[in-house]
């Protein structure tokens, strides 16, 4: 009789100790686990969070490179370093792909510009035109939703190429970087004329 309690005492302290380590143990496919950088994921989902990469531990990202593609076709007519570096291009069409994956976080008021988070964890600020003039909304026309996630090359906006110009209005587009995640530098990588998709800046971690 007291052997029989004795094991069974036993069979009941490793059953314990078994749901110690599946509660404590690796996260549980599809239930939510906190991340490294302190944020809650769902463990196992596979699903791209902007956020969190934007939060990687910088030591992990050191010496990496990353490609910012320009948006559209054209004409380098100027390059800027600095604090936000940009590069400027007087387009040959009238679309505006995007330059890498990532999300939108912000669409202006006109629609001629946005602000981007690559998948890298880059801002960059791309815009078409001037936005200044309130008349000249009609001539744009943004083919993403803020918030919404998209690929490399996805079309973000069309606008009137040729009635800008006809108004005399700046039809350039610019794309800026407003801020490095890792703390990398950001490299111009332009020559005089670009294709779209073709690399105009490249972003290092440091």
């Amino acid at each position: 009789m007291f052997l029989s309690v004795m094991w069974a005492m036993t069979a009941a302290m490793v059953g314990f100790s078994l749901g110690r380590v599946s509660m404590y143990g690796e996260p549980v496919y599809g239930e939510e686990s906190e991340g490294e950088d302190g944020e809650r994921e769902a463990a196992g989902s596979g699903r791209w969070n902007p956020l969190r990469l934007r939060k990687g531990r910088r030591g992990e990202e050191s010496g990496r490179a990353w490609s910012v593609g320009s948006p559209v076709s054209g004409e380098v007519t100027a390059q800027r370093e600095g604090e936000q570096p940009t590069v400027i291009i007087r387009p040959d069409g009238d679309k505006i792909y995007a330059p890498a994956g990532g999300k939108i976080t912000r669409v202006f008021p006109m629609g001629n510009a946005f602000l981007f988070t690559t998948e890298f964890g880059a801002e960059l600020y791309i815009q078409a035109g001037e936005v200044n003039d309130e008349l000249m909304v009609r001539h744009y026309r943004p083919r993403i939703l803020q918030n919404e996630v998209v690929g490399k090359g996805k079309l973000l906006l069309e606008f009137d190429r040729m009635g800008l110009e006809a108004e005399g209005a700046s039809t350039e587009v610019s794309v800026s970087v407003e801020s490095c995640a890792h703390g990398g530098d950001v490299r111009m990588t332009v020559g005089g004329r670009v294709k779209t998709g073709e690399e105009i800046l490249q972003v290092r971690g440091a």
